[in-house]
């Protein structure tokens, strides 16, 4: 069952643009100071009334009302022409009160038919636009009733006007037959039911061709909102993952830079040799860092025809290189890969890596001179990371809480995978991320290259431990 919207003046907006050329009526009612609902519908009465009054003289000069051999009363002619008009009061509350002005000219038109001459049915626009106008402003249940109402209340006037009840009143000319007079009761009957009937179908269709529209347009709102809510989500997921990326890589090269800065600092004036070759290593270290930093904006210069970078995402395969430089730093790492490696998807595979680099600038920045242990284990096809080391004796306290936890969960939750950092009972501080295996791709051979444990080279200086 159709339903439509609440025919109050100010519910009704889907009458209130019907078209362009209602829209050019209602401009020329505005510059005439008319901007109601109740003012353009008193005004659309009036142009109807004058319609009919046209109307009817033309009748009155062709002398439809007289016929070539008939008189009819002038009381008569004059209770129709009073009648016709007064129908068109109801339109000014059409779209106030639908209903009541439909019934109301329901009972003026069956008034009508009473007085009408005999084999002369007269309807002016009153009864079409009441009966649409109900149409568009009400369910269809209603409708149908409203309308079956009005058709009967001009039935009655029908059949009066056939017997001439009300005619020989007026001292109209005899009547007709019983046969005539249930012929015409019948015509004037179904000329009500079709008027009534089709100003309501075509209600109904264009209260329902409105509903669609707004429905279209409330979905193509929702549509564009929800493209909006995409766009920012997506905006919002590419910071975080700038972020990210700056973090990884400015955590990981710059405290090496401050490692090695601080060595050569404490051996310029005893051992100016080796304060060189830290130096030497602080300069090839801000070389990596540039290099990394490239590689993150390749990362993000990505499209969909390809990456516009050089630099390849590192993954699982180059956590050998992070031993490497942390212990080029002076850390003292001990690494251990347990079993075959399983190959990770690349999300999970640069997860692992990004992992792995975070634990050890923590581990140098935050337990300075503190051993750390890496073990890399495989069980059931996903990848346990364990990083282990001391806590510091005493707590920095110079600067404050970093990011490097949030972003390592954030990265583990990514793929659906865990962290659990914390103290152990022994007195050391543990990182343990886990992928998922659903974050494992293909299965086979792809354990990384981890250098076994070495002693800290010549640079080494104060290192870190913990997690942020």
């Amino acid at each position: 069952m159709t339903t439509h919207p609440d025919p109050s003046p100010t519910a009704a907006g889907v009458v209130d643009r019907p078209g362009p050329g209602v829209d050019t009526v209602r401009r020329v009612l505005d510059r005439l100071g008319v901007h109601t609902v109740l003012g353009r519908d008193v005004a659309l009465a009036g142009v109807w009334a004058l319609v009919t009054i046209a109307f009817l003289a033309t009748l009155l000069a062709a002398g439809e009302f007289y016929g070539a051999n008939r008189s009819i009363p002038t009381a008569q002619v004059v209770a129709v022409i009073v009648l016709a008009l007064v129908q068109h009061v109801p339109l000014a509350l059409r779209r106030v009160r639908p209903v009541t002005a439909l019934l109301a000219v329901a009972v003026l038109q069956a008034a009508l038919l009473a007085v009408l001459p005999t084999g002369l049915a007269l309807w002016t626009a009153a009864p079409v636009v009441t009966a649409y106008t109900v149409a568009t402003l009400r369910p269809t249940r209603a409708v149908v009733g409203v309308v079956l109402a009005a058709v009967g209340i001009e039935a009655v006037g029908a059949a009066v006007g056939a017997s001439a009840l009300v005619k020989d009143q007026l001292g109209a000319p005899a009547g007709l037959g019983e046969v005539g007079v249930v012929v015409e009761a019948l015509a004037l009957v179904a000329s009500a039911v079709l008027i009534n009937g089709v100003s309501a179908a075509v209600g109904s269709w264009v209260a329902l061709r409105r509903a669609h529209d707004r429905d279209a347009r409330a979905r193509a709102a929702e549509s564009v909102e929800h493209q909006a809510t995409l766009t920012r989500a997506a905006v919002a997921a590419e910071r975080t993952r700038m972020a990210r990326e700056l973090h990884d890589v400015a955590a990981h090269h710059l405290t090496g830079l401050v490692v090695q800065a601080g060595a050569a600092e404490r051996l310029v004036d005893g051992d100016p040799e080796r304060a060189k070759e830290s130096l030497r290593s602080v300069r090839a270290q801000g070389r990596e860092t540039l290099d990394a930093l490239r590689s993150i904006v390749g990362i993000l210069r990505e499209t969909g025809d390809g990456p516009s970078g050089t630099v390849p995402v590192p993954g699982l395969g180059d956590v050998g290189d992070l031993v490497d430089q942390a212990r080029a730093s002076g850390a003292v790492v001990d690494s251990h890969v347990d079993g075959t490696l399983p190959s990770l998807a690349p999300l999970a595979d640069v997860t692992a890596y990004r992992t792995v680099q975070e634990a050890l600038v923590n581990a140098r920045r935050h337990a300075p001179g503190a051993p750390v242990e890496l073990r890399l284990r495989a069980t059931a096809g996903s990848l346990v990371i364990v990083v282990e080391n001391d806590l510091p004796v005493v707590r920095d306290t110079s600067g404050g809480g970093g990011f490097g936890l949030v972003g390592m969960r954030e990265r583990a939750d990514l793929v659906g995978g865990r962290l659990d950092p914390g103290a152990t009972a022994e007195g050391r501080w543990r990182g343990r991320p886990a992928p998922p295996a659903g974050a494992v791709a293909d299965a086979g051979p792809a354990a990384p290259t981890v250098p076994p444990a070495a002693t800290p080279g010549p640079g080494a200086g104060p290192s870190g431990g913990g997690a942020e």
